[in-house]
């Protein structure tokens, strides 16, 4: 008889590695789920009778094995895992440390010294240790934490670079062999559990329990389609994840008269919600701490004004900005000094140099840092919306007037109109509790020259102006850079490669332009990474990775009318860019190296076959 496995993986890259070793054994049958901690509960508790072992990992497992009665098996982190995510580590020029139980401490100090590499060890007991031993860590100069999924995304939700120490085949063969031991001397059991009978599940208000981490317990039809979930989701979820707004009302109805009702007015999905959050005098034996009720208002969004521009997900710090070199330094350092005050801030840089993550870590750092950050897409809205999106309207309040808003970032000021600009510098002048940041891909004193920019506006900014270097200026980061990326991709593909081959950095990756900057050599280094099937990029992964790259574009503008030649190597294609910039310059190679932000060495260097004449 076949052993029914129920897997939670919880990272994808597990499940596509739990799956392909379950074919080889004919004694297991294997359903695999990626989710992690509580969004792993409605899962296991849906499953009800149909599996005899659950299989999972860290944190993951423990906190299933509290909420179920079937046999729960940990997929062990091995000398082997650890071994692979130090060797990624171990050449950074980041403060690196590992955060974890004392299980997976032990097995890191032991590498680490066969690897002659000292690397910070905090040592926690529970999952609630986490937070605090990232704090610690981070006073103390720590910028990328290793550890299990729970301290990775703690440290990705407090603003760190976390990297998931993986596991092999090797760790999922021993966890199998456990299983099938446990299901050996194990009784099959499993128990139903039904939460809160006594709620009307048709009722047309929305009803949550929630306990006190802000985790769902329970949510009936109503509440769910309220937020935009399927009730077969949204129990287990946590609401700080569905909207950051929630942390605080959860404070403050903690703070208010038991059962007395905290009242507050959201909107979702288009839709304004009035909410009560009643703290009950008589904690209930099931865990929850708030009750919560929904109560839709009647009618829809049809006010610009309305338009949700809120950033639900994790929000990053400076720590996550990778990079050593004195320009990345520098930007990082003045950047910080800017969000300490509640002046405007202008943040100029090219395409896909992370103007959008300083924004971010501005806001994190900031005196506001706990009221909301919005991120308005100024090329994508009207000026009729983008005025009622700011200032309101007779029926709703603007952005700039609303004590809860404490960012706001204008992305592509340059497609505000200048009437909206004049308006923005009257605000501004007479005082607003949100903090403005504008970004702008061209200098500021280009925008001075430009009809369509209002000169005073611009001028304010004078003081407060962030310029961000591009890729091709801090070459020497993108080592950093790679590791970070390698990481995440790991913890997506269940792949377990250390790092890029010396010649293919320094020949290859730090001997481009890079026009798209972080973004191009994201799309770059992922391409080489899925062409990669052992522990290093090397050159002949790397050279694949670049037809992946190049059949990419290709696809990305068939159908499209264009004029770029993209046949032949990158490298060809780079010198036809190149070449075409220079012709767009008169031939004046002063010109187009100032243009492209390099020197004429470099240029001559990357166009000198063809510039033979």
């Amino acid at each position: 008889m076949q052993i029914r496995v129920l897997a939670i993986a919880p990272y994808s890259g597990l499940k596509g590695l739990l799956e392909s070793m379950a074919k080889e054994d004919t004694r297991i049958h294997i359903d695999v789920e990626v989710a992690d901690l509580h969004n792993a509960i409605p899962i296991v508790q849906s499953a009800k009778d149909r599996y005899d072992v659950i299989l999972s990992r860290g944190g993951t497992s423990t906190l299933i094995r509290s909420h179920v009665t079937t046999p729960v098996v940990d997929i062990p982190v091995s000398g082997y895992d650890i071994l692979r995510v130090l060797t990624l580590v171990k050449n950074a020029n980041s403060k690196v440390a590992i955060i974890g139980f004392p299980n997976i401490c032990r097995g890191v100090a032991e590498v680490s010294s066969l690897l002659d590499f000292d690397i910070p060890i905090y040592s926690i007991e529970q999952a609630e240790d986490v937070h605090q031993a990232l704090q610690t860590a981070f006073i103390q100069g720590v910028q990328i934490v290793l550890g299990d999924v729970v301290t990775v995304r703690t440290a990705e939700e407090m603003g760190y670079n976390g990297i998931l120490i993986t596991s092999g085949r090797e760790s999922v063969l021993e966890a199998i062999g456990e299983l099938k031991r446990i299901y050996d001397v194990v009784l099959k059991a499993q128990e139903s559990e039904h939460l809160f009978e006594h709620i009307l599940e048709h009722q047309r208000s929305g009803v949550m329990a929630v306990d006190e981490g802000g985790s769902i317990i329970y949510a009936n039809e109503a509440a769910a389609s309220l937020l935009g979930y399927n009730t077969s989701v949204i129990r287990g979820m946590n609401l700080t994840g569905i909207d950051p707004v929630w942390t605080r009302y959860l404070e403050e109805a903690s703070k208010s008269p038991a059962d007395g009702a905290n009242k507050q007015t959201k909107w979702f999905q288009k839709r304004q919600v009035s909410i009560e959050i009643i703290v009950p005098s008589m904690q209930s034996h099931a865990g929850y701490k708030y009750l919560v009720y929904l109560y839709s208002s009647e009618g829809k969004m049809n006010s610009p004004a309305t338009f949700n521009f809120q950033i639900t997900e994790r929000i990053a710090s400076f720590a996550q900005i990778m990079g050593s070199s004195s320009v990345i330094v520098q930007a990082i350092k003045r950047a910080r000094t800017m969000a300490l005050t509640h002046h405007p801030i202008w943040i100029t840089g090219e395409e896909g140099s992370g103007k959008q993550l300083f924004c971010q870590a501005i806001h994190s750092a900031s005196p506001n840092s706990t009221d909301e950050l919005y991120i308005i897409p100024c090329d994508q809205l009207s000026e009729a919306e983008l005025d009622a999106v700011l200032f309101g309207t007779n029926i709703y309040p603007g952005l700039l007037f609303k004590e809860s808003v404490g960012t706001i970032c204008l992305d592509q000021i340059q497609h505000a109109g200048s009437a909206l600009q004049q308006k923005l510098l009257s605000t501004l002048t007479t005082g607003t509790h949100a903090r403005l940041i504008v970004t702008c891909p061209n200098p500021i004193k280009l925008m001075l020259k430009k009809d369509e920019m209002n000169q005073p506006f611009v001028l304010s900014f004078m003081d407060m102006y962030l310029h961000l270097p591009p890729l091709r200026e801090r070459l020497e980061d993108i080592g950093e850079i790679a590791r970070v990326l390698i990481a995440n991709y790991n913890s997506r593909h269940g792949k377990q490669i250390v790092g890029i081959r010396q010649e293919v950095l320094e020949d290859d990756l730090m001997n481009k332009l890079w026009p798209g900057n972080i973004q191009q050599l994201k799309l770059v280094i992922e391409s080489m990474l899925a062409c990669t099937n052992g522990h290093y990029i090397g050159p002949k992964e790397a050279k694949d990775g670049w037809l992946k790259v190049k059949e990419y574009l290709q696809s990305e503008t068939s159908g499209h009318t264009t004029s770029l030649n993209l046949s032949g190597t990158w490298d060809e294609i780079e010198q036809r860019i190149l070449l075409e910039i220079l012709q767009n310059e008169g031939m004046n190679q002063s010109k187009a190296a100032k243009r492209l932000g390099i020197n004429r060495s470099t240029l001559w260097r990357k166009l000198k076959d063809v510039l033979q004449y």
